[in-house]
Parts: structure tokens; sequence; C-alpha cells
């Protein structure tokens, strides 16, 4: 019977894994894509991470890990590079080939394998053949459904671990449109796999009406999404007589394009210290204080503000059109597929309290991301606690709280826990899905799967004081 079992593989359940291999823990994850990438639709040229290269997988709970970003770079004889590029961000691509780098060295790690379903092990237990040598009649945990290369195999473990990430969502006028015509509305999350800009260059409407592309929303991957775009505009840079290849407009409901903020005392309520404080605030004070943190999380870079400025006034030079339209306050309320393929779309002036109507041949939504337990543990959901707002109790520990009445009834659950990552932004705070924390959660639930001190969850102090 396995001590743990990984239900995903991203960041956080990779970090997890490396920083297990210090115990004696068995563990098994799985993942259904073929191999990891991290955010694979929004990995374009020049982008970066929006924190310091020490958000790596393990460097803030362990400095000394052979999993290092560091030691990575070492192993690529790259490090000297490195230091001489005096840059604490890096790119994107070479964080997905870290994150790779560190999953080829795990054995705990299946790739292309779908997780099916999750149930508890009733009274009965479960049979002696499942590895061959661990018998489990009586014991407490999961039966875990796995299905690879059209096969099915059961597992079963002490404890899971939920690592699927967040979903990205499109406002409700959108999602429909987005199932019919994936290449005309789409997440920036599905950018570079759904945008093809030859396709929209050839629209079925009238040949004197120029292709239009929008972008909503104004947070780091819309930015990058419009910036990307307005690059590639016109074929030569700086030709005024050539024409664009297509109208771009930047379009959020938003107040304005901002940038998040990132002064070191805002950035000190991505610790240990605010997680605790916020954790033990009453949820419905929990609520409206999340409700007022979006620009902690979910802004702009302010470099990647200031590069689009400098793309903006370098075109406006001999005042040559932009062929490109701002619009803030403005919040998508409608949208229609017509018949020759474009979009119809409506927005509401939110501050003006006016509607207006635009057509396009393609729009391209940053508009967030749900949190979401995924469907394989429909099972268990009757048995997990919910607080006021209808969202899972999640304890201290990052596990999901079990409803008493239900364990009583069942009869069945006993000590096996099921730990979420990046799934708690609304009982642990803005630092749920934050890279610099991923390896503090990860040394955390490690130590309580052990009731051993393995990694020092003290180390992470900060100046301020949360609280009173």
């Amino acid at each position: 019977m396995l001590d743990l079992i990984g239900i995903g593989l991203g960041p956080f359940n990779l970090s997890l894994a490396a920083l297990l291999t210090k115990t004696d823990l068995d563990a098994k994850f799985f993942e259904q894509k073929a191999e990891f990438n991290w955010h694979k639709g929004m990995i374009l040229p020049h982008t970066t991470l929006q924190v310091p290269f020490m958000a790596d997988l393990v460097t803030m709970i362990d400095p000394t890990s052979p999993y290092s970003f560091l030691n990575y770079l070492h192993s690529q004889h790259r490090l000297l590079k490195f230091y001489f590029l005096e840059e604490f961000k890096i790119y994107r691509r070479e964080y997905n080939h870290y994150c790779q780098w560190v999953a080829g060295q795990l054995d705990s790690l299946a790739f292309a394998t779908e997780v099916i379903d999750v149930s508890f092990i009733d009274s009965t237990g479960c049979p002696d053949n499942i590895t061959g040598k661990h018998k489990v009649e009586g014991k407490r945990g999961f039966r875990v459904t796995v299905r690879a290369q059209g096969q099915l195999k059961t597992y079963y473990a002490k404890n899971i671990v939920i690592g699927t990430g967040t979903q990205p969502t499109l406002p409700p006028a959108l999602q429909d449109i987005a199932r019919q015509a994936p290449e005309r509305c789409m997440h920036t999350a599905n950018f570079t796999e759904h945008f093809n800009l030859s396709a929209l260059e050839k629209p079925s409407h009238s040949k004197d009406e120029p292709t239009k592309i929008a972008v909503l929303g104004s947070g780091q991957s819309s930015a990058e999404v419009y910036r990307a775009l307005f690059d590639m505009q016109f074929e030569q840079q700086f030709d005024e007589r050539d024409k664009p290849k297509f109208q771009l407009d930047w379009i959020t409901r938003s107040s304005g394009f901002f940038p998040m903020e990132y002064s070191p005392l805002g950035l000190e309520h991505f610790s240990p210290a605010y997680t605790d404080y916020f954790y033990h605030l009453p949820a419905s004070t929990k609520a409206a204080v999340a409700a007022n943190q979006d620009l902690l999380y979910k802004g702009m870079g302010f470099e990647t503000i200031r590069d689009i400025y400098h793309k903006l006034y370098e075109r406006s030079v001999t005042n040559q059109q932009l062929h490109s339209t701002l619009l803030s306050n403005c919040e998508v309320v409608g949208a229609t597929l017509t018949l020759n393929d474009r979009l119809s779309v409506t927005f509401h002036q939110r501050e003006q309290n006016q509607s207006f109507s635009a057509d396009y041949d393609c729009i391209i939504a940053g508009t967030g991301y749900r949190h979401a337990l995924p469907n394989c543990l429909n099972k268990l959901l009757p048995y997990i606690d919910k607080d006021e707002f209808d969202q899972p109790k999640i304890d201290r520990d990052y596990t999901l709280v079990y409803q008493d009445s239900a364990i009583k009834e069942a009869k069945r659950v006993g000590k096996g826990k099921v730990f979420v990552q990046n799934q708690e932004l609304h009982s642990h705070g803005v630092g749920a899905p934050d890279l610099g924390l991923g390896a503090y959660r990860a040394g955390y639930i490690i130590n309580q799967l052990t009731n051993k001190t393995i990694y020092d969850t003290e180390a992470l102090q900060v100046f301020q004081q949360f609280g009173a």
C-alpha cells in the first residue's frame, strides 16, 4: 500500500515529488499528459516568470537540494552565463525545461496516466494482489483507479494529494463559441496551440474590411498576448506605407491597465506568516479581504506595461496610425458567431452604463482561472465539509475537512488524508497559487506525512507582523 498518491503533475506536485526523495515514503504521482509542460500555450518569446528564480521547485524550503534551479544550470553548463546575465527572473521556456529536467530524474512519476476514480477503502479492505506483497485488509485509505495505454489499473494509498491546477475560464457569453470555433475564440492558456493568423487573414466577410482581433483582460497573460500580436501586425516594423495584417484591440472590464503590486512589503503577503494570519480569519472576512487583493497576484508586471508603452510610442512616431485601440471598464455581455464566422460581441461600459457592439474575427481572452476539485474525486465529495460560501473546508495543514456526520455514517474514513495544492485560495489566502510558496507548502505536507520535521517550515521569516 502506497503512503501517498499524487493526482496531477504541475509545479506543485512536482515539487512535492522532488522533496519526497529525502524520505522513505512510498509515493506515486499520475499525470494524464504525456510529459511535463507548464502553461505550454503561454510560452511566448521573451516572456519570463513574474517571480525570481529562487521560486523553483525546492530552494525556498531546501536550498541544498540537487533539484534546484542553480544545480540545473550547473548540469547544463550554463551557470556562468546566468551569472553574467545578472537577472532574477528567468524565461518561461527555461523554467519549463528546468521542470522537465527534474521530472526526468524522478521514478515516482507516471505520465500518460489518467486518474478516473478515487474511493475510500471500505471495511472489507482490498485484495492482497495490489503490489504482490502488501496486504491492506482492515486498513484505511483510498482506492485509486487509473487508465494508461487503454488499460485500467488499481492502486491503494494511505493519503492523496491533489495537484491538478486550475481551469481556464471564459465569460459566459463566449463559452459556447469557444467550443464551436476554438480557432476564433480561445483562452490565453491555449494561445500558441489554437491561434492561426493565416487562417484569419482570409476571412469570409468583405475583403475591404480588415481582419480584427481582440484581446480581453488586463493580467500578465493578456498583456503578453497583446504584445506578441502587436509585433505581428506589420511585415516591416518601420514601413509606414505597409498595411497592417489586422486591427488589434485590447479590452478589459477592469478600471484600467494596472501593474501588479511588487514592492517588498507588499510581497510579504506571500509568506507563511500571512498564510497563518489569513487562515484564522472568519470566512466572511476572508471573502471580503480576498476581493480587494487582485493586484497582489493578478496584475501585469510593471516591466511588461512599460515595454508595451514603448512599442505604442515608437509606432506613433510621425503620427503613424496605431491600428490598435485600448479600452477599459468594458465587459463582454453577449456574443454570437455569425454565418460568415465572425464574432458579433456586445460590450457594456460599466462606468458610463452604456452598451456597444463590435465584430471580430478572433478573440483571445485572458479572463482568469477557476479552482475546482477534479471529477475523479466525485465519490469523496459528499464526505467533504463546506463553508458558508459552499467551498470545501481546508485545514491549516492543507487537507480537506471531512464532515463529522459523514465519517460516523460511513464507518470507513480513517486517517487517510486528502491534501490539496493550489485549491486553498479561499482558505489560506493569496499565496496559494504563488510559485514562491510552493516548496514551503510541499515541505509542510511532508512533515505531516512523516510526523517529523524533515523541512524547517519556520525558516521563512518576514519583517511584518500580521494581526494584533
